[in-house]
């Protein structure tokens, strides 16, 4: 296992299982789905329950290959990884996916690359499901903890977050890709957002 994947799976994973609750209640039943920015993969098994097929890819083989080797020890079939650049998806067609997810990743992105990603997801699906950091935040512990865990993060992470927030959150980002939010959903004492959009 990676250090990335034993800080995702150790750490993280279990302060967003409501949040993927949420995801995974948008989800029909028997879809195509692919999730953006993967990560080791939980979302992603956890879509595999509901959905008839899950994609999951990740620029990070470590995760990738985490997230694989998971899969094949729960021996979920319906199931694959891959490694792609999520801002570059043409080997994808159009609307070829019934829901493109993506969760905590869009905050952590700059602008551009961003707004993208999220571009290609809807080109690629026929309706797109963003989870990420609620904007604005309730005053409160959770909303210092999640200031304090982004403002340790490596490389820009930090600064794309603040830039996130101060653009407005996912309503901003997914109005820049075009994308209509149809409904949204609050989690986490106010922290989480989980946005369906078409």
């Amino acid at each position: 296992m990676t250090l990335n994947a034993l800080i995702y799976t150790t750490f993280i994973d279990p302060l967003l299982s409501g949040l993927r609750k949420a995801v995974v209640e948008n989800i029909s039943q028997h879809s195509e789905v692919i999730d953006i920015a993967c990560g080791p993969g939980t979302l992603a098994l956890e879509i595999a329950q509901r959905a008839g097929h899950v994609t999951g890819i990740d620029l990070n083989e470590g995760l990738i290959s985490h997230a694989s080797a998971r899969a094949g020890k729960k021996g979920i079939s319906n199931l694959c990884f891959e490694i792609r650049d999520a801002s570059y998806l043409s080997c994808y067609s159009n609307s070829r996916f019934d829901f493109a997810v993506t969760s905590m990743a869009v905050h952590q992105f700059p602008e551009e690359l961003a707004v993208r990603i999220l571009t290609e997801m809807r080109r690629i699906a026929k309706a797109v499901i963003i989870a990420d950091y609620n904007c604005p935040m309730p005053r409160g512990f959770s909303r210092s903890l999640a200031y304090g865990i982004e403002s340790i993060a490596k490389d820009d992470h930090g600064r794309n977050f603040l830039n996130y927030m101060k653009r407005g959150g996912v309503a901003w980002f997914a109005a820049a890709a075009g994308l209509t939010i149809k409904s949204t959903a609050i989690r986490g004492n106010g922290v989480f957002v989980v946005a369906v959009c078409g």
